[in-house]
């Protein structure tokens, strides 16, 4: 494994993570790589990355704020390498992920994306049962044969501080969609490689998702825009665009993220903001009922901690041995 690697973390406002992030990081088994920061951050952020003095830090300060899919995209610019390996400023890395990800590079050449499994902490901490449906188990690792049809079934395979992307793949599909600032854009972008080129798996070198960290956009309720990812692959559908054999694997991807994204509809037309605004969606207002936006959050609060309920992580493991999937667990 003679391959270098470039990392790219986007930063913004992460001022109590950024230094566990960037130990994670600096703490690799595989240290032949460039760690690229892309930080537009008006809190302490910047201070915390300056007292890191490993010479394979790239700082590149940005005068305002830079929105993820262009923070990457500046990240992404600036690689040396081919391979790109991405993680957000607030999770980490088991220490052999990037020696994972190069393994798989040279294993695996003609994928498109590289990945490995991440785990989710919970609010309180403990480790949240991921779904790969479909990966064979451990010590498999390969092409994802049916990346669209495992993502219907489960937990999408692929996170942003968890794989890495062919700079030639990259620049191919034109990067992040700069236009996608609400979120999606990740998503979005491993599903036009996935259409194009093979993903290859491996079990070893988790990510480490942290859902606890303060200020992340999947906690948010942001202007509902659908998932970008669908709306995408539903264009080609009409457009005949899409392979015969993948017909049916992306209209069951479809299907799953619509009932994914209700409630981020139900958010969008009952926000403070739309009754303020009392707009017109077509040719019916959007009602503006008193305290409807202080009911939606407690709803939202409400399924956010059943999400992060023992009951729902203890559900998820039995779903995922009568299918007979795998669940990755930390290394204690």
């Amino acid at each position: 494994m003679n391959d270098s690697v470039s990392v790219v973390i986007p930063l913004y406002n992460k001022e109590k993570y950024i230094s566990r992030t960037l130990s994670s990081v600096l703490s690799q088994t595989y240290s032949k790589f460039e760690c690229i920061i892309v930080d537009s951050s008006d809190d302490r952020s910047t201070e915390t990355v300056k007292k890191f003095t490993d010479p394979r830090i790239c700082h590149l300060v940005q005068e305002k704020r830079t929105y993820l899919p262009i923070a990457r995209n500046i990240g992404v610019t600036a690689a040396k390498y081919n391979l790109v390996a991405f993680i957000d400023a607030d999770d980490e890395w088991a220490p052999d992920h990037l020696e994972a990800l190069v393994n798989l590079y040279s294993r695996f050449p003609k994928a498109g994306i590289f990945a490995t499994p991440y785990i989710k902490l919970r609010l309180d901490g403990t480790e949240m049962t991921m779904m790969f449906a479909g990966i064979p188990k451990p010590p498999w690792e390969g092409y994802i044969k049916r990346y669209f049809h495992n993502s219907s079934r489960g937990d999408v395979p692929i996170s942003s501080s968890s794989c890495a992307i062919r700079k030639d793949v990259f620049n191919e599909m034109n990067g992040f969609d700069e236009s996608l600032i609400h979120g999606g854009e990740d998503h979005h972008l491993w599903g036009r490689v996935a259409l194009k080129y093979p993903v290859a798996f491996t079990w070893k070198g988790p990510g480490i998702y942290h859902t606890e960290a303060s200020g992340r956009m999947c906690n948010d309720i942001k202007p509902f825009i659908g998932d970008p990812l669908s709306q995408y692959l539903s264009k080609l559908l009409r457009n005949g665009s899409i392979p015969h054999d993948l017909e049916n694997d992306i209209n069951s991807y479809i299907k799953r993220r619509e009932k994914t994204t209700w409630f981020s509809k139900i958010t969008q037309h009952y926000s403070q903001e739309s009754n303020n605004n009392f707009e017109r969606m077509g040719t019916v207002r959007r009602l503006n009922i008193p305290y409807l936006s202080e009911l939606i959050t407690k709803l939202k609060e409400f399924f956010l901690s059943c999400y992060h309920s023992g009951f729902f992580n203890f559900s998820r493991k039995i779903w995922c041995k009568l299918h007979g999937w795998h669940v990755p667990k930390l290394e204690k």
